[in-house]
């Protein structure tokens, strides 16, 4: 079954690069994993002082009926519709093994998010992809125009990576009324737009929204997202979820980042500036398309050179970037995830130098 499966390109560890340049880890600057360059300090802190009353040698409460309930009250959402899971990548696969199996589809827009494909592929199912539009738009009557009786999930990720933009919310229930198949909504970038399907859960029974707790809240070392549907659904998706896939620490941290989320806000609002400010640096340069971006990210185009080349010597400088140099639908692009003001000043200079060291 997975001779000819494509797995997901895992990342090398920043000890394993640092060690192929010859240099310190700590000279490294990670800009490609779309995470927060803001340690949720406090948040740690706080845990780390309740260390040893915690009760490790326990399971935790199978049910995070204490993380639903911080998260209901982040969201609004009623806490027996909500699912925390380990990463929002547990979620893609919780929904795949209810809604997917052979003979079965899940269809999406391309480019997207690689693990909706890894997903479905592994339960047999297949794995559709509709190119996107002019601007990366979602091709909604394409989509639907694909969608039959065996198409069991619709991915969609709003803002999308790596191309940064929204799905409307008006395409997104187009797609729910357009069909019966589960409209799975992945909102891992939803702090950093504010823009949610999460309103339209009361009204199809069929939308599911995914959310992550490892980009604006700074923790993805921890693995918590969750599953925002209607109570239905959740409960069918509670019959394929593991007991103990949260461990009990991670549970408190993201319990005290959610309850106390006052600095992932401020979080938010110095990365989106920073985001707007290399956006406009980026767009005087002529040998390069950067196109807007509603998440923590931006994705280049190389105009006249070769991404793959100015993603070489930029690693080689120990800046490590996303290579999309070879997507057939982003040929020559590279994605860049938004760091501090400091990281990002160090990506532009470099940038710079292999660009004018290119021209000559």
């Amino acid at each position: 079954m997975l001779d000819s499966f494509e797995p997901y390109g895992w990342e090398p560890s920043t000890e394993q690069i640092a060690y192929g340049l010859g240099i310190k880890p700590e000279r490294i600057i990670r800009l490609d994993l779309n995470t927060s360059p803001i340690s949720p300090t406090t948040s740690l802190r706080a845990v780390s002082k309740r260390l040893s009353k915690i009760k490790i040698n326990l399971y935790p409460d199978t049910s995070y009926s204490s993380l639903r309930q911080e998260i209901s009250e982040y969201t609004g959402h009623d806490p027996e519709a909500i699912i925390p899971t380990n990463g929002a990548d547990e979620a893609i696969d919780i929904l795949s093994r209810i809604f997917l199996e052979k003979d079965l589809e899940a269809v999406a827009s391309v480019p997207t998010y690689s693990y909706f494909r890894i997903a479905s592929e592994l339960q047999g199912a297949k794995y559709v992809g509709v190119p996107r539009l002019d601007g990366f738009r979602d091709d909604i009557d394409g989509i639907l125009s694909r969608v039959g009786s065996n198409t069991g999930i619709i991915f969609i990720c709003s803002p999308n990576n790596p191309t940064g933009n929204l799905t409307s919310l008006e395409d997104i229930e187009r797609l729910c009324s357009g069909t019966e198949a589960c409209v799975v909504v992945d909102e891992a970038y939803y702090e950093y737009c504010g823009v949610s399907a999460q309103p339209l859960l009361q009204k199809y029974s069929n939308l599911v929204v995914i959310r992550t707790l490892s980009k604006a809240f700074g923790l993805a070392g921890a693995r918590i997202g969750y599953i925002l549907a209607c109570e239905e659904t959740v409960k069918l998706l509670n019959k394929a979820r593991p007991p103990n896939s949260l461990g009990i620490i991670n549970i408190e941290l993201a319990r005290h980042a959610v309850r106390h989320r006052n600095y992932m806000h401020r979080a938010v609002e110095s990365i989106v500036a920073e985001r707007e400010r290399i956006h406009r640096i980026l767009s005087r340069i002529r040998y390069l398309e950067v196109y807007p971006s509603q998440a923590n990210f931006l994705l280049i185009r190389l105009r006249e050179f070769d991404a793959g080349q100015v993603y070489s010597e930029l690693l080689r400088r120990g800046i490590v970037v996303r290579n999309f140099s070879q997507n057939p639908y982003i040929k020559n692009s590279l994605r860049v995830t938004v760091g501090t003001k400091g990281q990002n000043n160090r990506f532009l200079a470099a940038l710079r130098s292999i660009l004018d060291s290119l021209r000559r």
